[in-house]
């Protein structure tokens, strides 16, 4: 591939313990930055005087990849880009592996009583924003402000609502809000909440609520997550898997926490064989696990598992036909552009890395950065005409990971694929589009409790469709469907704000 001299490229091994963190750092500022066409001179003169820096110490955090959520918030403020659209993703890539670098200047609100009551205020208004949920957060957990336990719980009830109902930038900025204050006083309020709202009947978006509370991993969660793998619903069961996966990847949990989770998870495995809805998952997960748990749960396993879905191979040349994939994708994304090394990279690993906290990380960068939506056109044509099944595979299942807004959606053909996997791909897409599903179609997709009747229902509360109605009491459903429909009736819709 065509290399800028100042390509910024990740060279750690594709399927290696540790990724450059710094690298994508950099990877972020600079792409976004040049796709703004602002030079860093330019760019110095437009930060205010509290942050003025100048295009040599520009050049320097994006080479090196510093992490300062101070400086990255002078880049958005310069750039004219939303708030926080850039650290976000920084923040949540950095949270997820322990070795990440400390933030050397986080970006703290006006600490002021004005501030504070503002976004206390925003965050109680009927409809409030991504921005000012995340603004919300901050006074929180960076200033000397907090409102009690007992008056921010029904606000953050509200915000672990919202989460898995957003998409894009508004998914993003949420998400790290939660996190953040999971990762703060309010920890325990948070993990309450998340607990009760993971636990409700029928719940449908619980992946998200599992991966913030257990950016702050402990012993009582490890145990949690594993009575969730027995969960009947394969929804709930995922989430776990996504929660434990995250746990390891976070760090900061001894083996006596991890090792009672052997007998649990092995049972877990022995009673999901040949069901194609958690033995991938818990096979991926495993595979996740310290050795010694691995070693310890395959000891007592009746059957071996399924192999994690992954790439051929893990060399980064163009002998590895899915290497080269990504790469063609970020060629022809990037064009004459810098950023290409990079991107090919988290392209790979969104379409090919059995690894959550690696396919998630990687998602949320690729959201914030200028190539966004050509990596969602090339996703959808990867995902119905890749060169083979895995590549198909891993493109149907990035668009619940990217959780990019659509602006419109045609299920027709997606749907007309004999592939269930990628049938799914298509109705995750009009979710996020918020397009209604012909009452017919959605009536013949739901009959089963399985990933093309999730989807269904996923597009159908999305857009709010009125037939959630009529699925909520019809005797012919399964259960687990008409809960389904009955949480998306009390949850509401797609929210893009």
């Amino acid at each position: 591939m065509a290399r800028h001299a100042d390509e910024i490229d990740d060279a750690s091994p594709l399927a290696g313990a540790r990724i450059d963190v710094g690298a994508r750092i950099g990877w972020l500022l600079r792409s976004t930055r040049a796709a703004a066409g602002v030079p860093l001179r330019e760019l110095g003169r437009r930060t205010d005087a509290s942050t003025a820096l100048s295009p040599a110490t520009l050049s320097r955090v994006e080479t090196a990849g510093r992490r300062s959520g101070r400086v990255i918030a002078a880049y958005e403020r310069a750039l004219d880009i939303p708030y926080g659209h850039l650290r976000a993703p920084v923040d949540v890539l950095c949270r997820t592996f322990s070795y990440a670098p400390a933030d050397a200047e986080p970006f703290v609100p006006a600490p002021t009583l004005e501030g504070f009551s503002t976004a206390c205020d925003a965050v109680a208004a009927d409809e409030p924003l991504a921005h000012e949920w995340l603004r919300f957060a901050e006074y929180h957990t960076l200033t000397p402000f907090g409102l009690p336990a007992r008056t921010a719980r029904p606000l953050i009830a509200k915000l672990v609502d919202e989460v898995g109902r957003s998409a894009g930038l508004a998914y993003q900025l949420r998400y790290e809000a939660l996190a953040k204050l999971r990762c703060s006083p309010y920890g325990a309020v948070v993990a309450e909440v998340i607990r009760e709202a993971v636990e409700a009947p029928g719940m449908q978006r619980a992946a998200d609520l599992l991966s913030a509370v257990t950016e702050r991993p402990t012993a009582d969660l490890v145990t949690w997550c594993g009575e969730l793998l027995s969960h009947e619903s394969w929804v709930i069961a995922r989430a776990g898997c996504l929660g434990i996966q995250n746990m390891r990847s976070v760090g900061g949990l001894r083996r006596s926490d991890w090792m009672p989770l052997v007998p649990v998870f092995a049972a877990a495995c022995d009673a999901a064989v040949g069901d194609p809805l958690r033995q991938p998952i818990l096979s991926s997960t495993l595979a996740c696990c310290p050795p010694e748990f691995r070693t310890a749960v395959r000891a007592l396993l009746a059957r071996d598992l399924v192999e994690p879905r992954r790439a051929a191979t893990w060399s980064r040349t163009r002998r590895n036909r899915h290497f080269a994939h990504a790469a063609s994708l970020a060629a022809q994304i990037t064009g004459t552009s810098a950023g290409e090394s990079l991107l090919a990279r988290l392209l790979f690993e969104v379409l090919y890395d059995f690894r959550a906290t690696h396919v998630v990380t990687s998602s949320f960068l690729l959201v914030a950065s200028p190539f966004a939506d050509a990596v969602r056109e090339q996703l959808c044509i990867s995902a119905l005409d890749g060169p083979d099944e895995i590549t198909r595979h891993g493109a149907a299942f990035a668009f619940a990971n990217l959780m990019i807004p659509f602006e419109t959606a045609d299920p027709a053909p997606w749907l007309a694929s004999d592939d269930p996997v990628v049938r799914g791909a298509g109705l995750t897409i009009c979710g996020f589009a918020g397009v209604p599903l012909p009452e017919p179609l959605l009536r013949d997709l739901v009959v089963a409790d399985d990933e093309v009747g999730y989807d269904a229902l996923f597009a159908a509360g999305m857009s709010r469709q009125p037939e959630l109605a009529a699925l909520a009491s019809r005797d012919d459903l399964p259960p687990a469907v008409r809960a389904a429909a009955r949480w998306w009736r009390g949850a509401g819709g797609r929210i893009v704000s």
